[in-house]
């Protein structure tokens, strides 16, 4: 089996490497002379090291470096992925990190991830934002410096950028780094947060108002800047949205007209929240409702406090989407809550094309037999509860 490994093509077997931590792929370099270089042509780099006494960060920077520089400059670097855990350190080695991404840079990098994880929050290298092959960006516990303008951020490429745990000093500079995305596809955001207290209100109409992803597709956005990103995102065709606490909603619902599919990861989930949001998604095929993970005492404690607080209350119109395009619908950690079961009937007496519906619930085996029993619009729904 060695030997027919060993007689792929050069391409095949850096492909194979590319899958492989870059400190294992150097490590096939002592299985013969075939596999010696090969190490070197790979155009993915993983780096993944938590530091310890034995592994230290002198040690560590200096295998990056190695790699770094045995490389042929003229091969590109494809992938730099550096997801590395200080933990006898406050503050991880910027410089020497920077010096690291500015390579990957000048190697023409399309998929850049980077994840650096000590007690104090990283500042991000600057020079990234201006990156003309990236493809992929994934950036995880990093600050931003103060005042972007509107040259700052230029990532022509960028398809898919992946924010989580960033500080930016103001929610203009988040403006301003989303429109340096001209063709942005895919989009997650969480916990990304403002060291000011800065108001929606005070953006300006040309830096806000009209502000769109056009070529949006797919997004991901954590409740914190609920109202900024879903004006923001009002062109994607799939929304998943985790919910912290349930907003003030006002009449401050963009309308999602290419939205096919719809999560919601709820904490605090409000009925009337749902009805709003499927009056603004007339295309919308899909819908997975979740209640967050729990244990069994904060089940019971919501059962408690909720059951005659949350009573479903059946809307007026029902909504174009729930009537004419609705296929598949997901409820999922089901409680058993009055207002739960009253929406499972609602959706069922109006969804006149529903296909399938499945529920995962709680406890309560009633519920089981009182869902069966319920009316449905789609002769050919078929319902599953587990």
């Amino acid at each position: 089996m060695a030997d027919v490994i060993s007689n792929l093509p050069d391409a095949i077997l850096c492909h194979i490497l590319s899958f492989l931590q870059t400190r294992q792929s150097v490590a096939t370099s002592i299985l013969s002379k075939r596999w010696n270089p090969l190490w070197l042509s790979v155009p993915t780099l993983r780096f993944q090291q938590k530091l310890t006494k034995g592994i230290t960060t002198s040690k560590f920077n200096d295998f990056v470096y190695s790699v770094l520089v045995s490389r042929d400059v003229r091969l590109p670097i494809k992938t730099f992925h550096l997801d590395v855990t200080y933990i006898h350190l406050n503050r991880c080695p910027m410089i020497t990190i920077t010096k690291w991404i500015k390579f990957a840079i000048q190697q023409r990098v399309e998929y850049l991830y980077l994840h650096l994880k000590a007690l104090l929050l990283p500042k991000l290298p600057i020079t990234i934002l201006t990156c003309k092959t990236l493809v992929v960006l994934k950036l995880f516990s990093f600050s931003v410096k103060e005042g972007f303008s509107d040259s700052s951020v230029l990532l022509p490429s960028l398809k898919t950028l992946h924010l989580e745990d960033i500080w930016l000093s103001k929610l203009g500079d988040f403006t301003v780094f989303l429109s340096g995305c001209p063709i942005l596809e895919d989009l997650r955001i969480f916990e990304v947060e403002f060291s000011s207290n800065e108001s929606l209100t005070t953006l300006t109409c040309s830096e806000w108002n009209n502000f769109c992803l056009t070529n949006l597709t797919r997004a991901d956005i954590d409740w914190i800047l609920w109202y900024f990103l879903l004006k923001t995102v009002h062109n994607t065709h799939s929304l998943r949205l985790k919910i912290h606490q349930r907003p003030s909603w006002n009449e401050l619902i963009p309308t999602f007209h290419d939205l096919t599919q719809l999560e919601l990861i709820s904490f605090s989930y409000s009925w009337q929240l749902l009805v709003k949001l499927l009056n603004h998604c007339p295309k919308l095929q899909k819908l997975h409702i979740a209640q967050a993970e729990v244990d069994k005492e904060e089940i019971w404690t919501r059962r408690v406090d909720r059951d005659d607080k949350e009573d479903w209350v059946d809307p007026d119109v029902v909504p174009q989407c729930l009537s004419l395009h609705l296929t598949t619908c997901n409820l999922f950690n089901f409680l058993g809550l009055q207002g739960e079961i009253l929406l499972v009937r609602y959706i069922l007496r109006n969804a006149e094309v529903l296909q399938t519906m499945k529920i995962r619930k709680v406890g309560r085996a009633r519920i089981t037999r009182l869902i069966s029993s319920f009316p449905r619009a789609s002769a050919t729904c078929k319902v599953t509860i587990c």
